[in-house]
């Protein structure tokens, strides 16, 4: 069997230099988890890559209106991702105090899809430390 990509987060694979997908939906949680986690401009030679979402980390507000976020989650999959239609995205946002000098903004998200007729979902945390 032929490897389709590369799974994020990168980790050493049992056959190469890093573990690679062998299954599309596999490889197509790493597409989501990639576009999702990289800031626009990031991506070289290709600056409207990405979804900016740790943009949203320290908004006031944010989850008043989560629709924002579940607007900018689709529309990125829809143009980045062919073939994948988002069903649903829920998104929850977190303070946790690590100490009394630092807060840790935390952006949870749930986003179930479907593929080919076969339906998954994604579990996803970003926050300023993976993205």
């Amino acid at each position: 069997m032929n490897p389709i990509g590369l799974t994020l987060p990168f980790q050493i694979g049992k056959n190469g230099y890093f573990e690679q997908s062998y299954d599309t939906f596999t490889q197509i949680k790493s597409n989501i988890t990639n576009l999702l986690r990289t800031k626009k401009g990031e991506r070289r030679m290709n600056p409207n890559f990405g979804s900016g979402l740790q943009e949203y980390l320290f908004e006031q507000n944010v989850l008043d209106s989560p629709e924002i976020l579940k607007q900018i989650i689709t529309d990125e999959i829809n143009n980045y991702i062919p073939g994948v239609t988002v069903n649903k995205i829920d998104v929850g946002l977190s303070n946790n105090e690590k100490n009394q000098l630092t807060d840790s903004y935390i952006l949870y998200i749930k986003i179930q899809f479907t593929f080919n007729n076969q339906t998954d979902s994604l579990e996803l945390t970003v926050n300023q430390n993976n993205m």
